[in-house]
């Protein structure tokens, strides 16, 4: 069987990946690759277009009848999760707020946590800054290799995201990125992926500077010290399996969204 992975350019994602689709360990499958940006995936998740594909929180929401969450390979923020920035400190209240798509889990998160904007100004995230800088948004949630840039382009943070999960969900990470595979392949297909995945993603942690080189071949930054860092946020401890602590946060996450009648509460079915 041949299993199409799409995942997202960024660096942690690229990082994971880099093992199974170079040669570097055994495999259950052959593989092919697709890489988009996550709101792409996200939307193309609405069709089911790939076996299996990077996919936000807040997407899963709406698709957890016919894909299974990978235990392996979450995104979660440790200590930190997605900034709000602006050209100064500002009270973000009846604002336009750029956001990097409105399937992403920093948008739930800030619909969920944040005073509520007068416009939401659906922007690749790549390009948020941009908006900002020049006046089309007051402020603008960056995600990614972004937030580790945004004060070299004169930017401040008038908002950690984190914080404001840290209020409502205590020490619990923040659920942000996931793998997902689609139903219809089985358990027992899913669960052959889900070794395959869990194999390259501890090659990674074990061979790291070779696997950041790698990831840095789709990173927008040829910043070697700046990628590893970003990877080191996103590639942790929940990322070889998020377990009984991944799956409370997800709880909350999923709990505040549907009582704010953000999204439908979704039956999560974990491989």
């Amino acid at each position: 069987m041949k299993i199409t992975i799409a995942h997202t350019p960024d660096p942690d994602d690229a990082f994971m990946f880099y093992a199974m689709l170079n040669g570097k360990v055994s495999l259950n499958f052959e593989y092919d690759q697709v890489v988009k940006d996550i709101e792409t995936l996200n939307n193309e998740a609405q069709e089911r277009r790939y076996e299996v594909t990077a996919i936000s929180a807040n997407a899963y929401a709406s698709l957890a009848d016919h894909y299974f969450l990978l235990s392996s390979g979450a995104s979660f923020g440790i200590g930190y999760g997605p900034h709000v920035v602006a050209k100064g400190m500002i009270d973000l209240n009846d604002k336009i707020i750029a956001v990097p798509g409105y399937r992403t889990s920093a948008y739930l998160l800030y619909r969920m946590l944040a005073p509520q904007a007068r416009e939401y100004l659906e922007t690749r995230f790549d390009l948020i800054t941009e908006r900002v800088i020049s006046g089309e948004a007051d402020a603008g949630i960056l995600i990614h290799d972004e937030q580790l840039t945004y004060q070299d382009k004169g930017l401040v943070r008038v908002l950690d995201l984190y914080q404001k999960w840290v209020e409502y969900a205590g020490n619990l990470p923040i659920p942000l990125g996931f793998n997902a595979i689609r139903k219809d392949l089985g358990k027992e297909n899913a669960a052959k992926y889900q070794e395959d995945f869990r194999k390259s993603i501890e090659y990674a942690m074990a061979n790291e500077e070779e696997a950041v080189r790698y990831a840095m071949k789709f990173a927008r930054y040829d910043n070697y010290e700046l990628e590893r860092r970003f990877v080191s946020m996103y590639v942790n401890k929940l990322s070889i399996d998020f377990g009984g602590t991944g799956r409370e946060a997800l709880e909350k996450y999923y709990e505040r969204a549907a009582g704010m009648d953000l999204v439908k509460k979704p039956v999560v079915e974990v491989v």
